[in-house]
């Protein structure tokens, strides 16, 4: 945020836990995680953040709060029946469809990210069950809503145990961060990237790919993506900020979506476009839905000429095309 804004986490501690004043830079901060990475007396500053904020009520919430309203509404209604099966693996596909119902205008279809990974899980021989869970809470707890966050968390663990399930994949970076260090599982938690580099695939295609904060940053999953891509034939041409250096999209947990987010947004897809790539991988549906935003927006400033997709989209498609070594068998892993 320190690019487009002028903001300071020093001041924003001093001014909470020594002034004892309220400031808004604890609600414009973009909980990248670059600042605590960089800090030499390594201060948590994003559990700061996320402690300041409990209970207390967010500047700005994009797309009129609605993604906010729907998690509070389903943290109060009963949720779905479990329909088990025997595999131990299970798949969530987070907020897929509610992204798909509301953010028209991104031109996405967000529903596409479930097929393809559903479908790559199956040419590794993973039948995994499906998990028909709440959101995992995400946006609402980095929102300061920990009692909405702790109703969805109570409701999901009880789902996850009660599946039978040992390891939880998912496909969205801000899931695979909240299921990792926000709840008590006590099972493996996957992101579906870490499990890519064996399909087999024949891609003669250059790409470039985006960290998502919340896999890299905030998990240190740099290197799984860029196999997935590398080890089916795809080649990487790296942006100038890339792995722990990236630069976010913007708009981490619905919030903030205004001229200074925008800007971040132009210097990333600026550094992609500098790298001659004709798509974009990433691994975070919002990543996904900003960046097109960006690219379809009307009246647009700039023109991008490169595909936005997520990575199990661009691997899914390219196994639909026949891009695959002959007889490949990943072994029975269900």
């Amino acid at each position: 945020m320190r690019r487009v804004s002028k903001t300071s986490p020093r001041s924003s501690i001093y001014n909470s836990n020594i002034y004892g004043l309220e400031t808004k830079d604890i609600w414009t901060c973009l909980t990248c995680g670059l600042c605590p990475q960089e800090c030499p007396q390594q201060v948590d500053f994003l559990n700061f953040i996320k402690e300041e904020r409990a209970g207390g009520e967010a500047l700005d919430i994009a797309h009129l709060g609605v993604f906010t309203e729907l998690a509070e509404l389903s943290s109060k209604l009963d949720g779905n029946k479990i329909e088990k099966n025997d595999s131990k693996y299970g798949y969530f596909p987070g907020c897929v469809d509610s992204l798909g119902l509301f953010l028209h205008d991104v031109k996405i279809d967000f529903g596409e990210i479930t097929t393809s990974s559903l479908k790559l899980l199956d040419k590794l021989d993973i039948k995994p069950q499906v998990l028909q869970m709440k959101c995992c809470g995400h946006d609402v707890l980095w929102q300061g809503k920990k009692d909405v966050f702790d109703r969805l968390k109570n409701y999901n663990i009880k789902y996850i145990k009660e599946s039978g399930i040992d390891t939880l994949v998912t496909s969205c970076a801000e899931c695979y961060r909240t299921f990792s260090k926000d709840y008590e599982l006590g099972i493996k938690v996957i992101h579906i990237s870490e499990l890519l580099d064996k399909l087999g695939l024949k891609i003669n295609a250059e790409v470039t790919y985006h960290d998502p904060c919340r896999l890299g940053r905030h998990m240190g999953v740099y290197d799984a993506p860029r196999k997935a891509l590398l080890s089916n034939g795809a080649r990487i041409k790296e942006m100038e900020h890339s792995r722990d250096k990236a630069l976010c999209c913007g708009v981490s947990s619905f919030m903030n979506c205004n001229e200074q987010t925008k800007a971040l947004r132009i210097a990333r897809m600026d550094e992609a476009s500098a790298t001659g790539a004709k798509t974009l991988v990433t691994t975070c549906p919002k990543c996904l839905a900003h960046f097109n935003c960006l690219k379809n927006e009307k009246d647009a400033i700039k023109s991008y000429n490169f595909d936005i997709v997520d990575l199990t989209v661009f691997l899914a498609r390219q196994l639909e095309a026949g891009n695959e070594t002959p007889h490949l068998n990943a072994g029975n892993r269900r």
